[in-house]
């Protein structure tokens, strides 16, 4: 019986990165997902007014960014507040 050929391993990302892009990318969807509930349900006329604006284009970048990096912040900073204290509790992440 020969030996099977090892396969190389894909190299994965430290633990503490993938937690930071994992929680930031999750709060950034949260507010994309926010921004546009406030443009669908046309909250205040906000929607209305961003909808037939002549830079429609720029008010949805801005919105897009604004809301994103807040709630993207706002997640990543709420999962690290609440990490276990413990190294045991911490490998189980």
């Amino acid at each position: 019986m020969g030996a099977s050929p090892e396969v190389p391993r894909q190299p994965r990302l430290p633990k503490l990165i993938r937690f930071v892009l994992v929680n930031s990318l999750i709060g950034v969807v949260i507010g994309w997902l926010v921004a546009a509930g406030l443009i669908w349900f046309n909250v205040g006329g906000f929607g209305q007014l961003v909808m037939h604006s002549s830079q429609r284009g720029v008010a949805l970048f801005i919105l897009a960014m604004s809301f994103g990096v807040t709630f993207g912040f706002a997640f990543l900073a709420t999962a690290v507040i609440l990490l276990p204290r413990d190294k045991d509790d911490f490998d189980r992440i």
